[in-house]
């Protein structure tokens, strides 16, 4: 003790004491308060955290919201947001993994090349896999159920508040049947509310929802992911018009592969089963090509209005982005939306009208409505990294709080805008497509959580 007394220690501790005694009681009190006083990032840690309690509680509030197509544009905005969260994971796990074996980084111009081959290589896996899903779903390939069980309908009990839900019920106690609902009776004489159902075909039409979505979703990334390669190939990426070829070149790859997809042997299945084949085909078709079309629509948009190409995750350079240039972007997709819109009033559905102009009015409502999702999500992130840049808050521009603040903003106005749409939509339910346009939009602006 005496040496530390006598020693520099000594005298520091000494001096520390004496401030200590000279302050004043109010001083020590601001001087404790100051020193618990949280950081930058704890406090960005803190709103994020907010916000997704709130997000959450929104989406709870939502569901259970008196209006049946609020509700279901909830479910689809959560369902969707869950579908694409997964096989956004499974497909960058797949590309990173990928990527670390062959030693294929994302930047620079050297590997540009195998990037896109690489790119494309697995947008063919991911279409073949997505083929087979269907064909498989679809009792096609390694059929589940047999061909018997197919064509059969049967009265079953439709009650789901009772256990017996979906079980078969002896006809013979049946009382009243008309147009496919029937009531019959317990052993104790009580009602029982029956149906008349195709178990079997219901069962391989869920199936094939579930899994169809998911590979959909994972190859339209893959699709993705091989358009922005291309456009970053040295050649294309020296303007945006030599970008939009490149994205123009990619449309035609992506349509010729599903066109060979259609070369499907069916022959000896049952043509039920062989409809709802190239049905779910051409539902993955249009899904695959609104979702690339539109993002690569933007990324191009994006590379005009900033002179800077973005990688495949969003990413921009902060000093090519600005709050104007944001406000620039979101005014395109208003332009793009309204134009969705017109097409929806000027373009109807027609008596026989063949299948592909079906399709290409499908693809062209849904690809330009994402196109004004996309734009939001980029006037967001480039409004957020502004004001980081301008020391409203003190963050990284490319912070991952600034990522998540970006998303959870983009999330909480889809779920804002849940009302007001449909509200619009019911007032205007006599046009026919306009559903669809207010659900893309409702639902990619939902999923920007986690792009």
């Amino acid at each position: 003790l005496l040496y530390l007394v006598s020693g520099e220690d000594g005298q520091f501790l000494a001096r520390q004491m004496q401030d200590a005694a000279t302050l004043s009681k109010e001083q020590a009190e601001k001087k404790e308060v100051k020193r618990e006083e949280f950081s930058d990032e704890g406090q960005g840690v803190a709103y994020t955290l907010l916000g997704t309690t709130s997000f959450g509680l929104m989406a709870a509030y939502l569901a259970h919201w008196h209006d049946d197509d609020v509700r279901r544009y909830t479910f689809d905005v959560l369902s969707m947001a869950t579908s694409i969260f997964i096989s956004l994971l499974a497909f960058s796990n797949v590309k990173y993994a990928l990527q670390h074996a062959l030693s294929a980084a994302d930047d620079g111009a050297d590997n540009a090349g195998f990037l896109c081959i690489l790119g494309y290589s697995m947008f063919i896996v991911w279409f073949a896999a997505l083929l087979f899903i269907i064909g498989f779903s679809a009792g096609l390939v390694c059929p589940l159920i047999p061909d018997e069980q197919i064509g059969l309908e049967a009265w079953v009990i439709d009650d789901q508040a009772l256990i017996a839900h979906k079980e078969l019920i002896d006809p013979n106690r049946i009382v009243y049947k008309r147009w496919g609902r029937a009531i019959a009776t317990d052993e104790d004489g009580h009602p029982i509310f029956c149906r008349h159902r195709n178990l079997a075909m219901e069962h391989v039409e869920g199936r094939m929802r579930s899994l169809t979505v998911f590979f959909s979703h994972t190859t339209a990334f893959a699709s993705i992911y091989a358009g922005v390669c291309l456009m970053r190939l040295p050649f294309f990426a020296q303007n945006v018009g030599l970008s939009l070829i490149a994205f123009l070149m990619h449309l035609v790859v992506v349509f010729v592969v599903f066109r060979a997809g259609e070369i499907f042997s069916c022959r000896g299945k049952l043509d039920q089963l062989v409809d709802l084949f190239f049905d779910s085909v051409d539902e993955a078709e249009v899904d695959v090509l609104g979702l690339s079309a539109s993002y690569l629509f933007v990324f191009c948009l994006a590379f005009g209005i900033t002179g800077v190409q973005s990688n495949f995750e969003l990413y921009q350079l902060p000093s090519s982005t600005s709050f104007t240039k944001g406000i620039g972007i979101l005014a395109c997709g208003l332009v793009v939306l309204a134009s969705s819109v017109a097409l929806v009033v000027l373009w109807h559905r027609r008596a026989n009208e063949p299948t592909f102009r079906t399709k290409v009015r499908e693809l062209l409502q849904s690809g330009l409505s994402l196109v004004f999702s996309w734009c939001s999500i980029r006037a967001v992130q480039w409004a957020s990294i502004d004001l980081c840049k301008k020391h409203v808050f003190a963050l990284l521009p490319a912070s991952l709080i600034v990522k998540l603040a970006s998303a959870l903003i983009i999330s909480a106005a889809s779920f804002m805008l849940i009302l007001p749409l449909d509200k619009i939509e019911d007032s205007i339910r006599d046009l026919r497509g306009t559903g669809r346009i207010f659900k893309d939009v409702i639902i990619a602006l939902g999923v920007s959580l986690v792009c």
